[in-house]
């Protein structure tokens, strides 16, 4: 479970903490039998299943999003360059940092990740509230990993010849070089890896297909369980009432049709995953004023239809392993009440068995007025050219309860976070 994150120095965040921590003080009486999950539990450590982020337009909500991705895309090796992007206001801050508390294998992990424009600067890892290893301008400490096999010795081998470029400059966390190519050498730290990069599902921009979010639900190539997730996704459409009576797809592998110049049809969905390139048809079916099937391609759906079908995929993968779906404007071309049952989903007991979080961003204040978001779980953002973009939660305001009007407060201004136009 996701516990909080620290976020420093990236683009409108000056020093934001988003916390994911249950921030009332007792559980509600009779929390048990709520169908509502006001907490996740793992031991004696109590989550939220969501949280809701609101404010206006400009005021940061989505480079928290993208912070997320930033960090995440650090340990999954990827360019640091390109994901170095500090508060061009505050110039004389020259690092990012990046601070993740999170819950796995029933340990408390602390993975801190600070970098320039060209290189790490600190990287550390502790676990219960004792180190791991720590680098810190190459100042490494490597004690608790060393092994009889990998002495510190032979750890500042590796992290000198796999984590250091040619000009010797730091740009591969030792993180990621001992997670993914030393996974034997330390559960601790091979657990704190795999959940990072597993189990952080990061959409900063919420625009993708049906047929990924179909890959994501299925997880491997296999075509019975392809066609069950696909009839997964169907039903909870038809539970959200969506007037579709059934859908199939067909779905083909087109990189030698490719190379012939034969390019598919705009019928199809092409999705570029493992070089391998696929086509994908997908058909919905209508009943008409006769009770007759018609054929339509998904394409033609309405935009609203077509977003829910690609959300709920990547929502039900989600669901299923127990991941962190972090997503900017969960609520975009999607019905308030669509949109309320998505969110839902991460809340009650039946589908979330597996202590799944939900972080998102919007302007849609419905769900605070519909018995369901508590006071940990609504954030609201704001943004002053001092202080950059700040966060704070519902919890954090004296005086308010769960049995508060939440939206017409927010509306009228009360917790701040609205815009006061004036045209």
């Amino acid at each position: 479970m996701l516990l909080s994150f620290r976020i420093k120095n990236s683009r409108s965040i000056l020093d934001v903490t988003i916390p994911m921590s249950y921030a009332e003080k007792k559980a509600p009486n009779g929390y048990n039998r709520m169908e509502l999950a006001p907490f996740l539990k793992e031991g004696n450590i109590r989550a939220i299943p969501c949280l809701a982020i609101y404010g206006p337009n400009a005021s940061g909500k989505s480079n928290i999003i993208k912070a997320f991705q930033s960090f995440t895309n650090i340990v999954k090796n990827k360019d640091i360059q390109k994901t170095y992007a500090p508060n061009k206001l505050h110039p004389e801050n020259e690092t990012t940092s990046y601070g993740l508390e999170f819950l796995a294998e029933g340990n408390i992990f602390v993975y801190t990740l600070e970098t320039n424009s060209n290189e790490i600067l600190h990287e550390s890892l502790n676990y219960n509230s004792l180190p791991l290893f720590s680098i810190e301008k190459k100042l490494i400490q490597f004690e608790k990993l060393a092994t009889e096999a990998y002495s510190v010795a032979k750890l500042k081998e590796i992290y000198s010849v796999e984590c250091l470029n040619e000009n010797r400059d730091f740009q591969t966390p030792f993180l990621t070089v001992i997670g993914k190519n030393y996974a034997g050498l330390n559960f601790l730290l091979t657990t704190a890896y795999s959940y990072i990069t597993n189990k952080l599902e990061v959409y900063s921009n919420n625009e993708f297909s049906f047929t990924h979010s179909l890959n994501k639900l299925t997880g491997i190539n296999d075509k019975k369980e392809t066609h069950r997730s696909f009839k997964d996704i169907v039903s909870i459409l038809q539970k959200l009432d969506i007037d579709i009576s059934r859908m199939e797809y067909k779905k083909d592998v087109i990189t030698e049709s490719l190379e012939t110049g034969k390019i598919p049809s705009n019928n199809y969905e092409l999705y570029f995953a493992n070089n391998e390139i696929t086509a994908t048809e997908i058909s919905s079916y209508h009943k008409d004023i006769l009770g007759n099937e018609v054929q339509f391609n998904f394409k033609d759906e309405s935009r609203g239809t077509q977003r829910i079908a690609s959300v709920l995929g990547v929502v039900l993968s989600v669901l299923r392993t127990g991941s962190v779906l972090i997503i900017d404007e969960l609520g975009n071309s999607l019905h308030p009440y669509l949109f309320a049952e998505i969110v839902r989903m991460f809340k009650d007991k039946r589908y979330n068995t597996t202590n799944a979080q939900l972080i998102f961003t919007t302007h849609y204040t419905d769900i605070m007025d519909q018995d369901m978001m508590r006071i940990s779980e609504v954030g609201i953002v704001n943004k002053t050219l001092r202080k950059g973009t700040t966060f704070k939660r519902l919890s954090d305001f004296k005086g308010i309860r769960n049995v508060t009007k939440f939206r017409k407060q927010y509306l009228e201004g009360v917790f701040t976070g609205i815009p006061f136009p004036y045209i």
